[in-house]
């Protein structure tokens, strides 16, 4: 689907029933939304919570189907106002939840703290909370496990792609890798993201939104030990204004935990899905 406004040109897709709560799922900076379907598909099949819950997933402008985007969405205060279009179109003023991952999820922080009365959950994966790099505590990227003779089969570019971020290294992360993340680095538009680099920090502090307003409804912050794109120190500050907050360091993962340790991601993803239904507006 087409979503065309003033100032934002997006493609998307629906998943689930259109009177259920709305989440929208945000990937990371040079991802397009299989990265998000990949993962978050398995954990909403559990439980039947499908049945209940409206996904929407959005390549963000300059990334995916939506790279032709125009620089002046360059920045991550015009990208949470597109997706902030987009969710009024697809459920104009009906409350929703929000899944971000990496990038994706400054942008998630960025829509509940400016937009709290709409936002009714967060769950953030591996998720930048500090703009400047050279701010971040970052760990020391290590390959742990490894599997050399499948490694051994995969061309010099795949392998050199596929290892700049793994710390668990087989045939089920590298499939997971070339379908749900590798395409997007070949879709995405580079000037696009150069620019938006440029402009990454949003005018309202995460931090200063959230110290004069706590988050009070249910989260996740889900963070590995051996991330060197994000860490795992910098997301902790944030708790202390998250009072509904899981808040999990996993250990024997990379940046892309999804699919590193998918059946930790599945169960405290289910976990957060189901506290989110559990809010007495979406109690059966």
């Amino acid at each position: 689907m087409r979503f065309q406004h003033p100032g934002c040109d997006v493609h998307y897709e629906l998943e689930g029933p259109a009177d259920g709560l709305p989440i929208l799922m945000i990937h990371g900076f040079g991802c397009q939304l299989e990265i998000m379907r990949g993962c978050m598909e398995p954990a909403v099949a559990t439980g039947k919570a499908n049945e209940r819950l409206l996904r929407v997933y959005v390549d963000l402008p300059g990334h995916g189907r939506s790279a032709k985007a125009d620089l002046t969405l360059a920045s991550s205060d015009a990208l949470v106002a597109c997706l902030l279009a987009l969710m009024d179109h697809v459920a104009p003023k009906r409350p929703f939840a929000v899944a971000g991952q990496s990038f994706g999820g400054y942008l998630a922080l960025g829509l509940a703290t400016q937009h709290p009365e709409r936002v009714l959950g967060l769950g953030l994966v591996c998720p930048l909370t500090l703009p400047d790099l050279g701010a971040r505590q970052v760990e020391k990227l290590e390959l742990i496990r490894h599997d050399n003779a499948f490694l051994a089969t995969l061309s010099d570019a795949e392998r050199e792609s596929f290892l700049q971020l793994a710390v668990r290294a087989d045939r089920q992360t590298w499939e997971r890798f070339a379908t749900e993340e590798a395409p997007g680095f070949s879709a995405a538009n580079p000037a696009f993201m150069d620019a938006v680099d440029e402009h990454l920090p949003l005018s309202l502090s995460v931090d200063d939104a959230l110290a004069e307003q706590p988050f009070e409804k249910p989260t996740l912050i889900l963070c590995v030990r051996q991330d060197a794109m994000v860490g795992y120190r910098d997301q902790l500050r944030l708790i202390q204004h998250l009072p509904r907050c899981t808040y999990a360091v996993l250990d024997i993962s990379g940046h892309n935990l999804q699919f590193e340790q998918p059946e930790l991601f599945t169960s405290l993803t289910v976990d957060w899905i189901t506290r989110l239904l559990s809010q007495p507006a979406f109690e059966a």
